[in-house]
């Protein structure tokens, strides 16, 4: 295990998330902040707007037919949520656990925020859809042993204070043979050791005075943000039977991370997504875990 791993297992330990909390507040996850939509209405036309927005966005592996298509369908089994118990950890605005609940899974979403399930229950009401909504700590869920079939958390946990608590939780609550699909930030990322370390660290400067975690953190949300790789992620999921490994990210692989240079050339992004594709399933800012128990 790298020195950087080893720590990583007990800083988080030490780490408040009432910091972490205020921060979200403060700050919804809701994918709008340059695309001056201004503060959240709550209306179905936002949330379409939103929507639109994270789908985008997210088309370069895991969306592959959008807009006709789901919301991360390559990764998450929607298909295998009919009449199971499904529990979403950090729902944000509610999108994956509408799309959980299309699925006609029974439903069952939590966030450490109340803004959050503020605006879940709202998607749900204007949607239409029924789903247990809420506000909890995963780090101490509020669930029996063994009461769901599967977990879904999409780019959250490594924003907890004691992420190895929450894969704790995820497998108490997991029944035998379930299955949590899990998104964390990828170490070993274009993201992180290029763009991070050498444009911003070494071309920018910025390693003279900020560690790599620090630039990185500097350019990624959060009170708490980390970024993991399989080794680290594989310490903290040490109680499942197995874990399997997958890669992506947004699209901006190339343009970005290996140049650091972004919207002037989006233009260009056509000419080269099968090679980005490639990329972002070698070495994307997205690691992506499943987890069997």
């Amino acid at each position: 295990m790298t020195e950087f791993n080893a720590k990583l297992l007990g800083a988080g330990e030490a780490q408040e998330n009432s910091g972490n909390k205020a921060w979200w507040e403060n700050n919804p996850m809701t994918y709008d902040w340059d695309k001056g939509l201004g503060e959240p209405a709550l209306s179905a036309g936002y949330f379409y707007a939103i929507d639109q927005i994270f789908g985008e966005g997210h088309s370069l592996i895991n969306n592959p037919r959008w807009p006709q298509g789901g919301i991360l369908e390559r990764f998450v089994p929607y298909q295998d949520f009919s009449g199971k118990d499904v529990l979403e950890i950090g729902c944000g605005a509610g999108l994956v656990s509408s799309h959980i609940a299309l699925a006609g899974a029974r439903l069952h979403a939590v966030d450490l925020t109340n803004r959050a399930i503020e605006m879940t229950r709202k998607r749900f009401e204007l949607a239409g859809l029924a789903g247990d909504i809420r506000q909890m700590d995963a780090e101490r869920l509020e669930f029996d042993d063994e009461s769901m079939d599967y977990v879904v958390s999409w780019g959250v946990i490594h924003h907890f204070g004691n992420m190895s608590a929450v894969l704790d939780e995820i497998h108490r609550v997991l029944r035998p043979g379930g299955r949590a699909y899990i998104m964390v930030y990828n170490r070993n990322s274009l993201r992180y050791q290029v763009y991070c370390r050498l444009w911003l660290g070494v071309m920018k400067l910025k390693l003279l005075s900020m560690s790599l975690e620090q630039v990185a953190g500097s350019i990624t949300d959060g009170h708490i943000a980390r970024h993991l790789d399989t080794v680290g992620f594989g310490a903290l999921a040490r109680r499942f039977s197995s874990v399997s490994y997958s890669f992506s990210d947004e699209k901006t692989t190339i343009m970005k991370y290996l140049f650091g240079i972004g919207a002037p050339f989006k233009p260009l992004y056509r000419l080269t997504l099968p090679f980005e594709r490639w990329l972002a399933s070698k070495w994307g800012w997205y690691l992506e875990a499943v987890l069997t128990k």
